[in-house]
Formats: C-alpha cells, structure tokens, sequence
C-alpha cells in the first residue's frame, strides 16, 4: 500500500506573480502541478489546495509593524518612501506585486501545512515554500515571509526540542539563519554558493558558527564556482551525518531549491538533476522522512523536471524514462527568456532523469570539508 503523500498547491499563483523581467516571474508551482499532471505521476487525492497563513502564524517570525506595511501597500497599490527605506519593498529586488502579500501569504500558509500533515503521518511537499531570505522586518532577495522559519517556528512551538533545518538552495539562507542564531533549538546546515562572489555577499561564511546559546548550532559550507555533483555530494556525504550524530535532530526541514542545477543563469553550481535526486535520496536515507519545502529556482524547465523527479521518490513512483507527449507539449508553451539561447537543451525535453555531471574534487573543498569535521 502506497504511503499518503501531499503536495501542496494552488493554480491561484498564475494571478500572484511578480513584476515583469523580475526573475520569479516565471511559473514554478502552477507549472509543475499541471507538468506532474501530463507525465501521470499525481493523482487527484495527493494534491491538497494550499491555504494562507494567519496573523498569529505570521508573528511567529514577522514583527506586527512589518506585516502591517506589507497589507497596507498590497492594498493601496503603492509603497511609500518610508515603507521602501524601512522595510525594502517596493524595489527592483523586492517590488510590489499580487505575490508580495497574497503570494506569500498562500505559499508561507502552504509549509505551515506541510509541517501539520507531516505530524499527521504524510509525506508533505509545499514547493511554493523554501523563501529564506526575508527578515522579521525587512524584504530580502526576492522574499518578503520567511516560510521556512515560520514552518521551524511552529515545530517549536508543538514542543520539538532538536529541529535541523537542511538548505541546499545555491544562496545562502541568512534570514533563517539570523533568526535562530542564538538557539540551540534550531540547527541550520546550509551548502551554498560562497558569498565571497554570490549573494547575500554578507552572511554564509563558514566562520558564523552561532552564537550564545546558539554557539555550535549553524554551519555554513560555502562553496566555489562550478560545483559538480561528485563535489556536492561528497560535501554532503562528509558533513551531515556529523551534523546528525551530533544534535540528533527530532525532525528535519529540507529546502529544495533547484537553483544549483546548471541550467540556472542566477548560480555558477553546474548539478545535474541526477546529482540534485542523490543528495536528497542520502538526506532521507540518514534521517528519514522531513518536511519539504521548495525555493530558489529561476529555470522553469529544469525546476519542474527536478521537482518532479523529487515527487517520484516522496510518493514511491517509478521514475519514467521519457516525457509524455503531453508533458513537451506542455514545457515547449512556457514563456520565458532562455539566456543561453545557443546551448543545447534539448536533453530536457526528452528524459526526466539526466546523465551525471561527475568530475574531480578539488583541494580547497577537501580542505574546506576536512574544517567542518575539526569542528566535531
């Protein structure tokens, strides 16, 4: 018998987008449940409509006054100076559109969702989850909720003692990490591109390590240019299990954002959806079932491919071997800027699962991870 397994949606995101030209423009939720829909892997019962979050889950995180802005402006149309100086929004970053308080409103309700079927016994996925990077007072990198801190938040609050918070989104997760950096409640682990040449530039360095009561209970594996996936999962293979034998984590939070795949123009990781599958099949082989949320992502295509390989494996499917007519039908209509217009992509319009991107380990990440293990 299969196992119940939820993915949490809504078509309502096709009228919450972003600004035009703005990276999170594209489809990414809408897009891959009508994708799962044309390649036969989801079934009516598994999909579960996505609800928003309320006042009280929102200040789990969120300041009032903070909250109160972001209404205000969504309501109003416009952001005034005051607000865009104080609280970052209404910026190129961070602009005002339906997906700054009604979007983040359903997708931050949507992981509060995953965390109470997960409790339920369910395998629960919330793919428009995973916007790290927001702080209680503050719009950051394209995030205006903190969904994942709110998700570790309510965890918290049904009386987990030990949660471990996993990001393997190819930025950095600083406004979860800030939040929780003096907790001893809340271990973050994060591999991510170095803020020494990617954003968020200022937080994500391998030397903030907590804080207080915190101290020990962050780590950050920031990593060079050009990742591979025999470099991504030997990192992940030598420094999580330490991570686990160490806090021995009650539940665990996993950020999926598939901004590390290759063919996405907003990192310099070059994973292949294949090595994307594997780290998160060794997640689950060491910890079990989590709560999955999605995140960063800016290439339609390879996201609903890789999401979708994930999908198989939460809900014990057989990974298909080609798309269905259907399905290419489906990609090949998704209006998008492709920037590497002359690279072949037509490997994604024909498998689900592509070949391994392998390659040598080098020396500074053999050194960086030999760091993480003096730390243990």
């Amino acid at each position: 018998m299969r196992k119940k397994v939820s993915l949490i949606g809504s078509y309502r995101y096709r009228k919450l987008r972003y600004t035009n030209n703005h990276p999170l423009r594209i489809p990414r939720v809408s897009l891959l449940m009508e994708f799962l829909k044309a390649m036969g892997l989801l079934e009516k019962e598994e999909l579960v409509e996505g609800r928003e979050a309320s006042p009280q889950e929102l200040l789990l995180f969120h300041k009032e006054q903070y909250i109160k802005a972001l209404e205000e402006c969504d309501k109003t149309g416009k952001v005034s100076r005051e607000y865009r100086e104080m609280f970052n929004i209404g910026t190129y970053e961070n602009p005002l559109s339906p997906a700054m308080w009604k979007g983040s409103l359903l997708a931050t309700g949507s992981s509060v969702q995953a965390v109470e079927l997960f409790l339920e016994g369910c395998v629960a996925f919330s793919p428009a989850g995973g916007m790290h990077h927001a702080y209680p007072s503050r719009a950051n990198g394209f995030c205006f909720l903190n969904d994942p801190g709110i998700a570790l938040q309510s965890l918290l609050q049904r009386g987990f003692e030990r949660v471990l918070y996993i990001d393997l989104d190819a930025h950095h997760c600083d406004g979860v990490q800030d939040f929780f950096y003096e907790s001893d409640r809340v271990f973050v682990y994060s591999i991510h591109q170095s803020p020494e040449y990617a954003f968020p530039f200022k937080r994500g360095f391998f030397e903030e390590r907590g804080s207080g009561r915190g101290r020990g209970y962050n780590l950050n594996i920031p990593l060079p240019r050009g990742v591979n996936d025999t470099e991504f999962l030997y990192v992940l293979e030598k420094t999580l299990p330490l991570v686990v034998e160490a806090y021995k984590p009650q539940a665990y939070v996993l950020q999926l954002g598939t901004d590390s795949l290759l063919e996405d123009y907003l990192s310099k990781f070059e994973l292949s959806n294949w090595g994307f599958l594997k780290a998160f099949d060794m997640i689950r082989s060491l910890l079990g079932e989590g709560i999955y949320l999605g995140g960063g992502g800016y290439h339609p295509i390879a996201l609903a491919r890789a999401w979708a390989l994930l999908w198989c494996r939460m809900s014990d499917r057989e990974i298909p071997e080609k798309l269905t007519a259907e399905a290419v039908k489906l990609l090949k209509s998704v209006d998008f800027e492709e920037f590497e217009e002359e690279t072949d992509r037509s490997y994604m319009y024909e498998s689900l699962l592509d070949r391994p991107r392998e390659g040598q380990i080098r020396r500074e990440i053999k050194e960086l991870v030999e760091k993480v293990r003096a730390e243990f």
